[in-house]
């Protein structure tokens, strides 16, 4: 099965190219970055993947449903999405695992009382991304990063087999950024872990836990493949059209602007 499949598509919008010929394949096993400054054109990107918005030309298949072709509210079920504009839609005295068994639903509140066995679950998966200290918090008296914890745990209750971070560190300070991109890790440990594409555009946030990045600017695929085939500084300083220079500790790669 192909996760996701786009072969020469292009968005246009008010007579204004957005995307252009993009040609992009995600198989299983692998895990993405997409990375691009503001305005390259990530989260158009992610509308069309989401079916969200609809192409101008070219093919899209997401989890072999093919787009034109194939039900599109049974693809979304399969599909969890975690960014900051979620964050906003609920209720500040909900409970944790409440908050986090509302994923079931598409919702942003229960709408009945569940029995404990019920909730077990959401207490369950928290304890696994190792947040067992956030269950019974009300949501209100959670820090940003503790609620991007929560989120991200909701997104896993359906058990998709497809999921997208979209700027999930925005507002995070350092600490809080460091230990959600830990909980990642656990997340991709779990026996249902779902293949992840993560939108960023903080270099320093590609993990060991990615195996592929995508370079967009300006609409544009400027390179894609494997992560430590265009993590260097030459392919870097052509894609921000800026020298740079890269660093890489344990893991993780760090990109500084050259003297």
């Amino acid at each position: 099965m192909t996760i996701i499949n786009l072969k020469n598509v292009n968005l246009t919008r008010n007579k204004k190219e957005i995307l252009k010929d993009i040609t992009w394949k995600v198989n299983p096993g692998e895990n993405w970055v997409i990375l691009g400054l503001n305005g390259s054109g990530k989260s158009s990107l992610l509308k069309l993947i989401l079916a969200e918005e609809w192409k101008t030309s070219g093919e899209i298949t997401v989890l072999n449903t093919q787009f034109g072709n194939g039900e599109i509210p049974k693809l979304r079920k399969r599909i969890s999405v975690v960014g900051s504009f979620i964050a906003e839609r609920f209720q500040p005295n909900i409970k944790a695992e409440n908050l986090v068994y509302t994923g079931k639903f598409n919702s942003s509140m229960l709408y009945k009382p569940y029995t404990d066995q019920e909730l077990d679950e959401a207490r369950q998966l928290l304890r696994q991304m190792g947040a067992k200290s956030l269950i019974g918090r009300n949501y209100a008296s959670l820090s940003q990063g503790e609620k991007q914890v929560l989120l991200i745990a909701r997104s896993l209750i359906l058990k998709p087999e497809l999921l997208i971070l979209d700027e999930a560190t925005n507002g995070l300070d350092l600490f809080a950024k460091e230990k959600l991109l830990k909980q990642l890790q656990q997340i991709n440990q779990l026996k249902t872990a779902p293949t992840l594409i993560y939108i960023s555009h903080h270099p320093d946030e590609i993990t060991g836990i990615f195996t592929h990045l995508l370079l967009l600017r300006e609409g544009k695929v400027i390179q894609s493949g494997k992560k430590e085939n265009l993590l260097n500084e030459k392919i870097l300083t052509d894609f921000y059209q800026e020298k740079v220079e890269v660093h890489r500790f344990e893991q993780k790669y760090f990109v500084i602007p050259a003297n």
